[in-house]
């Protein structure tokens, strides 16, 4: 900091530096100018500029997501602050942490409709995990790292706090309180008591792992103590190498039938950090009302708002499954033949599931790119050590839930909060949150022209993510409602794009151009040779889409 006298703003940036915040993603306003110069006359945080609010907060997503330090985004009054709602959502939905800074009018004019003036609180109160308003600058050191802490322990998940410019521009002496953080909650013993001989009893038990499930290694010890198949929440198959035998799929839009058979058919469910949500569950159908249920989430609130349990325990899920194996194991020795019964199930139905995710061969094609070819290639990528594959939210999707497995932690992450254009720039933040790593975006065109003006921030900020786009000519997924639902009549689905290699090139990045399927694996190799951002433009027919055989679910 210069010597010039200490303001709110200096003290907002102190207190992020001492909670280790090391990046901001944000939009200059007016509100936040004093903000901004506070973070231009120090070195520990570094402020990103982005061309919209959206874009800073899903880069803020991604940079948490990724398992580095909490992610910040910044946005100013009214506007700025609408523009960021959308990303806030998703990560609520999703139970991202995030700690997101709005401006705010002056406390001096506030009930007065002064330009660009919006209750904040109010506002975002509904779709993030806690939203204050700073009125004393002399506590700013309690709120905002009580915000931190907020966004981070239990539950995780957006925190928002508004910074009226009054409190930002106001002399201070007050300097940033302790670091603290909060640890997870430990299982009940006599709850685990009683799930570990509900598990020894069944004949067809099964472990959902959802968004909140944490180490692999200990869910794959229960599966394995238990002898039962393990299978995920939808887009989330990274939480466990795909390649234990006990991994029998993803649950969700797109699954295999074997996947979702296996919860149908189970007697006892154990479901770990899972909320039941309304894709993975099939619109609340899989779970049979007989089996027993086993719940364990962080969050007390979501035991029981589906389905009622057998066993609630409040705890963090990876702190259950290893207290579960332990409790288990002696009850499995007891009863050797039941543990080889359930064993030979397993083996048979995780056949069943490899034959299902067979990939079908290419078809022939003539000036376009077929899904076939393009998920194969994924596959490669997905295989590679040093590579992060990020999914947005487009029709390609259901090939990758269905035909592309994942067995390094951490290298494939899925928006499941439904947000649109989320890919392309969690994926700048993923990449700045792991430099070491290369990350490659998967966005369906539709997505990606939502935020196709922040390839200038990728390049300026020397980002170097590979953009795939999926560009079929379509908002993919509303074209197969029409197709499926509406008799093929088509409206507002199709669209004209431009020839996104030469946008990117035209940006300062490298860019290419892909009609035939021999040709996409070399583009993508030359592009991950690139020391910048790039962009592939992946042609596929306008009707290209989901894999054969599966229809987008009906609106309700």
């Amino acid at each position: 900091m210069s010597d010039q006298p200490r303001q709110g703003a200096d003290l907002v940036v102190e207190c992020l530096a001492a909670e280790d915040v090391t990046h901001v993603f944000g939009l200059p306003g007016t509100t936040v100018m004093d903000l901004i110069d506070a973070l231009a006359r120090q070195n520990a945080v570094r402020y990103l500029s982005t061309r919209h609010e959206q874009v800073a907060g899903f880069m803020a997503d991604g940079f948490s997501r990724a398992g580095g330090q909490l992610g910040v985004c910044l946005a100013s009054r009214g506007p700025g602050a609408a523009n960021l709602s959308v990303a806030v959502q998703n990560a609520h939905d999703e139970s991202i942490p995030m700690l997101v800074l709005i401006g705010q009018v002056s406390g001096s004019i506030t009930e007065r409709r002064s330009f660009e003036e919006m209750d904040v609180v109010s506002v975002f109160r509904s779709v993030c995990k806690w939203a204050v308003e700073i009125h004393q600058p002399d506590r700013i050191p309690e709120l905002l790292q009580r915000a931190v802490r907020t966004a981070i322990s239990g539950r995780p998940g957006p925190v928002v706090v508004s910074l009226p410019l009054d409190v930002l521009q106001a002399p201070v002496t007050q300097l940033p309180g302790p670091r603290a953080r909060v640890y997870p909650p430990a299982p009940h013993h006599d709850g685990i008591t009683e799930a570990a001989r509900l598990l020894a009893s069944a004949e067809r038990p099964v472990i959902i792992v959802g968004g909140g499930g944490g180490d692999a290694e200990a869910h794959l010890g229960l599966a394995e103590t238990a002898g039962a198949p393990l299978v995920t929440t939808w887009l989330r198959k990274n939480a466990v190498p795909n390649s234990h035998p006990a991994f029998l799929g993803a649950l969700g839009y797109g699954a295999h039938e074997v996947s979702d058979q296996i919860v149908r058919d189970a007697d006892v469910v154990v479901a770990l950090g899972c909320r039941f949500s309304e894709f993975t569950t099939k619109r609340w159908t899989i779970v049979p009302p007989a089996a027993d249920l086993v719940h364990v989430d962080i969050d007390p609130v979501e035991l029981g708002r589906v389905y009622p349990p057998r066993v609630a325990l409040v705890s963090d899920a990876v702190a259950a499954s290893r207290a579960l194996v332990a409790a288990l194991a002696p009850l499995s020795a007891e009863d050797p033949a039941r543990a080889a019964r359930r064993r030979a199930r397993r083996e048979a139905l995780r056949k069943e599931y490899d034959d299902a995710a067979v990939l079908p061969a290419a078809p022939h094609s003539s000036g376009t790119v077929s899904s076939a070819t393009l998920t194969r290639a994924v596959q490669e990528l997905a295989d590679r050590d040093g590579l992060v594959l990020v999914q947005d939210v487009h029709t390609f999707g259901p090939w990758i839930q269905r035909h592309v497995g994942f067995d390094r932690p951490r290298s494939y992450y899925g928006s499941a909060g439904g947000a649109m254009a989320w890919g392309f720039p969690a994926a700048m933040g993923i990449a700045l949150s792991r430099p070491e790593e290369r990350v490659v975006a998967l966005s369906g065109d539709g997505s990606f022209w939502m935020v196709a003006q922040d390839f200038e921030t990728c390049v300026r900020e020397h980002i170097p993510v590979v953009s795939l786009i999926v560009n079929n000519f379509a908002y993919g997924n509303t074209r197969d409602r029409q197709r499926f639902a509406h008799d093929e009549r088509y409206l507002g689905v199709f669209l004209e794009n431009p020839d996104f290699g030469a946008f990117a090139r035209m940006l300062g990045g490298h860019g290419t151009r892909v009609t035939r399927d021999a040709d996409l694996l070399p583009a993508i190799e030359d592009a991950l040779t690139q020391p910048g951002p790039s962009i592939i433009d992946i042609v596929q027919d306008p009707m290209e889409g989901l894999p054969a055989g599966l229809a987008p679910l009906k609106a309700r």
